[in-house]
């Protein structure tokens, strides 16, 4: 992560924030970003949301380092929240990157890619029904433990 580049709208402090160890530094930084997309929806800026969500996918999902990696997937999740019924106008740029993570590694990620997409589709509903298939060969690509916990908020 370059801390020389700029990830404006994301200001330094969440930028920092997301990319902590801490999992309660990353959550203070969702929460920021929940606000600032909150905003953005309520203005109608789309570009700035598509920059926000472009930002946390390829700068901090799918990073190199995990807790950029974790950051990322709570703020894609945070702004899911955000978007409320119109995040199903960005499933495909929420939804991608989590599925990606699904295929970590480290148990501890693919958990809490399972923990954002349980956001997503909660937000999402009916919404995630064209990406279904793709759901469906992730979640069964991340194992029980993955299954297990989006089937408690879709039973």
């Amino acid at each position: 992560m370059n801390p020389e580049k700029d990830f404006a709208p994301l200001t330094p402090n969440i930028v920092r924030a997301l990319n902590d160890k801490l999992y309660e530094k990353r959550k203070v930084a969702a929460l920021e970003i929940e606000k600032l997309v909150r905003e953005f929806v309520a203005q109608n800026n789309t570009v700035q949301i598509k920059h926000v969500i472009q930002t946390l996918s390829q700068e901090f999902a799918l990073s190199q380092h995990p807790h950029s990696r974790k950051g990322g997937l709570i703020g894609l999740a945070a702004c899911s929240i955000a978007l409320g019924k119109d995040s199903g106008l960005y499933l495909k740029e929420l939804i991608e990157p989590v599925l990606t993570c699904f295929n970590d590694a480290d148990s501890r990620l693919r958990y809490y890619a399972c923990e954002a997409l349980y956001n997503i589709v909660k937000v999402a509903r009916g919404a995630v029904l064209p990406h279904f298939n793709v759901l469906f060969d992730g979640l069964s690509k991340a194992g029980p433990a993955g299954c297990s916990r989006l089937s408690q908020g879709l039973g």
